[in-house]
């Protein structure tokens, strides 16, 4: 099947080599019972999820980390057969024949899933699978984070009783999630710990995996003890609070670059209005690239203020960004098939997606998993 973009110069080029690099980067300051999941969710931001779990397996990794079932279901379909498969978010009851099939561990923050699961087997004739299969499931507790999971002690020793009517299930693991370990008041992080801590002594002591380290507990935070590291936005190379001079996690390097082409490339006059709504005048004779890629790939009209690099030139995107294609100002004439970087770190930085995140208002996070799937992703990979 011919993908989207075979014939479209804008790619993402993915360079695993980078992901092994940043994964060895936080495995050498775990300790010995510590372990890292590859966060995978939203298509590997947006990197994709297959290659990117490949690599991460390859590179230490004892786990991956998805938000739905069907990311987790597409995982099994690869390949991914035996390693631990972690869905982050919550579930629907009605799938439970999938991931029982499927061998997916769940969160679950509430006993009346798995009455809802029970009933969804028998309604379906599908009781057998509890002979053949058990239900692992981690215990999401709320400490701060207001999403989901347990919130208090007389919750949680109600689940503990109410668990007991589900001999299928195996109850393996227990985690929490911090707001402000890439981002906020740090002192909120102490407060969160200390409900955990308050949480977590209600917890049986046969659930063994209990886990608290998103990427920037896992970078910064490692003294809170966590038995596994979710490893999100670090493992593509990106800080988690968007700084790349940042000394803990300057060595990161950014697995992804967006680059495409010049396709066009003119001669406008002083006065020429360029793009929707004619918001752009040219203020002087200028020259105009213009380039495949818009709002519909990912490269959001908000992002208008932001500079390209062509040829190691800073070039401003002009007027409104169109679904399929923008315009950029050059400071003279370029042949047509000019390579132009959109994500990289080939200038100074200033196309760093952590530079284009505080540039536009977002976070490093939005712009790599903004990147739609007409856009063709490319992997270079030096082990091999």
């Amino acid at each position: 099947m011919i993908d989207y973009s075979d014939h479209r110069p804008t790619q993402a080029i993915v360079d695993l080599t980078a992901i092994r690099h940043n994964i060895h980067l936080v495995e050498s300051q775990l300790k010995d019972n510590q372990q890292i999941y590859a966060t995978v969710k939203a298509d590997g931001y947006g990197h994709g999820a297959v290659p990117i779990a490949r690599a991460a397996l390859q590179a230490g990794a004892t786990g991956l980390a998805v938000a739905t079932v069907d990311e987790g279901i597409e995982l099994r379909s690869q390949g991914f057969s035996q390693v631990p498969i972690l869905i982050l978010g919550l579930t629907d009851s009605r799938g439970i024949a999938e991931i029982l099939h499927y061998n997916l561990t769940i969160t679950v923050s509430h006993l009346d899933f798995f009455k809802l699961a029970y009933e969804q087997l028998e309604e379906t004739n599908q009781l057998g699978l509890l002979n053949l299969y058990k239900l692992t499931f981690h215990l999401a507790l709320d400490t701060g984070m207001g999403r989901i999971g347990l919130r208090s002690v007389e919750e949680i020793e109600a689940f503990k009783a109410g668990i007991k009517a589900y001999p299928w299930t195996n109850w393996e693991g227990v985690f929490t999630h911090f707001s402000t370990a890439g981002g906020g008041p740090e002192e909120y992080i102490e407060e969160q710990y200390n409900k955990w801590v308050e949480l977590t002594e209600a917890i049986p002591e046969a659930v063994k995996v209990r886990h608290i380290a998103n990427s920037g507990m896992g970078m910064w935070h490692l003294d809170y003890p966590t038995d596994i590291v979710r490893l999100g936005i670090a493992m593509y190379g990106i800080d988690p609070k968007d700084d790349f001079e940042n000394p803990i996690t300057k060595d990161l390097r950014p697995a992804l670059q967006l680059v495409s082409e010049l396709i066009y490339v003119k001669k406008v006059e002083k006065g020429s209005k360029v793009s929707y709504g004619a918001t752009y005048e040219a203020s002087e004779d200028e020259w105009i690239g213009t380039i495949p890629i818009g709002y519909a790939d990912g490269w959001l009209r908000h992002y208008k203020g932001v500079s390209l690099n062509v040829d190691g030139q800073a070039c401003p995107i002009v007027g409104t960004i169109n679904m399929d294609q923008l315009m950029i100002r050059l400071p003279r004439e370029y042949p047509i098939g000019t390579n132009v970087t959109l994500i990289g770190t080939d200038y100074k930085g200033t196309n760093h997606a952590s530079t284009i995140a505080k540039e536009v208002g977002t976070i490093g996070y939005e712009i790599l998993t903004s990147i739609g799937p007409r856009v063709t992703r490319v992997y270079l990979d030096d082990s091999y």
